[in-house]
């Protein structure tokens, strides 16, 4: 791995212009890095395209540059050198990879879920890092790039947003003395307060107001969820970033371990999100059916009727659960 780094490091030095793209469905982690990365390179004179699929929600557009952003349909000639940042897989990119990988591109992979699939030719992958943007810190440190202001705020950023405010198991000590380093180089802390913590839209309330009045529990209130129709989301005039967080409510419960939201995106296409609490591996829960991310929140897509969805991944979550857990999900011991 050491290896790639440096590897890394030596493309992006040796390079006049780099593409850096995030997956779908951005979230605080996955812009910041983007935005994070770029202002880097720039200050050492590379030319930088940014990519994503899907347009940034407005609970992050107190980001430097967010509008930078585009989708490929908007970038004439992107670069031979592209990193992707915060996606475990090529597809969760959104493109297929003859729209942007030709003979001579080199794809970076940067990221920290542990369902990562080093799809990239260079692959710099850590599970233990709280956030991609923790690593967007190393990697701009290799390069000796300046982390003013802007860059502080946007990596603070997507390190608070991806550890819940630093209150996940995935926060270290690294990670906060990261973040000291951060707020001592000008990380505006209140900015993102102010902007993203307490600037709630009425459709992200209406949606968890919703979620609080739907829950289903089962097996002594170990499993809980709650299933949103498309109907549900467009009465709230909600988008996909107000769903963002409402799951922690769930995970919040006393006695909830393992927590799942279904959201119908199509009238056959289900997103579902998954949260756990102390022993349950959801990362293999989602992969079972063709997801990943970490162990404690992870997530999948499944095609089918959302009713018929819900009962079968509940039905095995708690048939797995009564068997000990152990053998089908990979989890820990309960008693521990």
């Amino acid at each position: 791995m050491m290896t790639d780094i440096l590897k890394i490091k030596e493309v992006i030095k040796n390079s006049q212009k780099v593409t850096i793209i995030s997956h779908y469905s951005p979230d605080g982690d996955a812009l910041a890095s983007q935005l994070a990365l770029a202002r880097g390179l720039e200050q050492i004179e590379i030319e930088i395209s940014l990519i994503n699929k899907d347009p940034i929600p407005d609970a992050y557009q107190f980001l430097k540059n967010w509008e930078c952003i585009k989708p490929l349909e908007e970038i004439p000639d992107f670069a031979s050198v592209i990193i992707c940042v915060d996606c475990a897989t090529w597809e969760r990119t959104g493109y297929l990879k003859e729209q942007l990988i030709g003979e001579k591109t080199i794809v970076i992979n940067i990221d920290h879920h542990i369902s990562n699939t080093n799809f990239g030719h260079l692959n710099w992958v850590d599970p233990n890092a709280a956030a991609t943007a923790e690593l967007i810190y190393d990697l701009l440190g290799l390069l000796q790039v300046k982390i003013d202001k802007i860059i502080a705020t946007s990596i603070y950023t997507g390190i608070s947003t991806d550890t819940g405010s630093f209150l996940y198991e995935n926060t270290t000590a690294t990670t906060h003395i990261v973040v000291a380093d951060l707020i001592n180089r000008g990380a505006d802390i209140n900015l993102v307060r102010n902007s993203y913590y307490e600037n709630i839209n009425i459709s992200k309330i209406n949606l968890l107001k919703y979620g609080l009045n739907n829950l289903s529990f089962s097996v002594d209130n170990q499993v809980c969820w709650v299933a949103f129709t498309r109907d549900v989301f467009n009465n709230a005039n909600a988008t996909d970033a107000d769903g963002e967080g409402l799951i922690n409510h769930l995970k919040s419960i006393s006695g909830v371990e393992v927590a799942i939201i279904f959201r119908e995106t199509t009238s056959d296409t289900i997103k579902l999100s998954f949260r756990s609490k102390k022993w349950a591996d959801v990362n293999q829960l989602a992969s079972k059916y063709g997801g990943g991310g970490h162990p404690r929140a992870a997530g999948c897509t499944i095609t089918g009727n959302l009713d018929s969805v819900v009962d079968g991944v509940i039905n095995w979550v708690v048939q797995s659960i009564a068997q000990g857990g152990t053998s089908k999900f990979g989890w820990d011991n309960k008693c521990t």
